[in-house]
């Protein structure tokens, strides 16, 4: 990995280099070959602050950390990288697990045995006496309660109709021939 450590209104001193050096090598064993790490500590009102800056193909990793001394601002900038990469990899690696393969096994080429297919649960039942309203009446009583179905009796002719709500919204109204 191709490290490059800049100093800005100070001294970069030679154990916090040994330490950024370090680190990013062990780090450089969860991120791609070709990764290239810019550092650069500078000196400001607040203390000193540290940049770490990785980047590798597609991905930039990057984390800022300001401290009263450069070796501890360089560890917690250098921390938070680590976890941003570590991540990465984490990710990447349970994608490609659950990506399949264009191939198939012999197995999986055979026909299956039909597996019996699983019980579904009883419909709900629910009783109740058919009111005698006309369509319109029935419509808004049925924009105004939260049941699915609601089953009326048509005064004019004195069947029964069934008006529910379609999975897309729209309502219909059912009459029997």
């Amino acid at each position: 990995m191709k490290i490059e450590v800049t100093a800005r209104r100070l001294t970069v001193d030679a154990k916090t280099k040994d330490t950024i050096a370090k680190r990013l090598e062990k780090l450089s064993k969860v991120l791609p070959r070709e990764a290239e790490a810019k550092v650069v500590v500078r000196l400001e009102k607040r203390g000193v602050l540290v940049e770490v800056t990785i980047t590798a193909r597609q991905r930039t990793w990057a984390a800022e950390a300001v401290a009263a001394d450069q070796l501890t601002a360089a560890q917690s900038a250098l921390e938070r990288v680590e976890a941003q990469a570590k991540k990465t990899k984490a990710r990447v690696k349970d994608e490609k697990k659950h990506t399949t393969s264009g191939v198939r096994s012999p197995e999986a080429a055979l026909p299956l045995e039909k597996a019996p297919a699983p019980r579904e649960k009883a419909p709900r039942t629910e009783s109740y006496e058919a009111r005698r309203m006309f369509d319109e009446d029935a419509l808004h009583a049925f924009d105004r309660s939260k049941r699915e179905v609601l089953v009326y009796r048509d005064p004019s002719d004195e069947q029964l109709r069934v008006l529910y709500r379609r999975k897309d919204g729209a309502v219909v109204i059912l009459t029997p021939r």
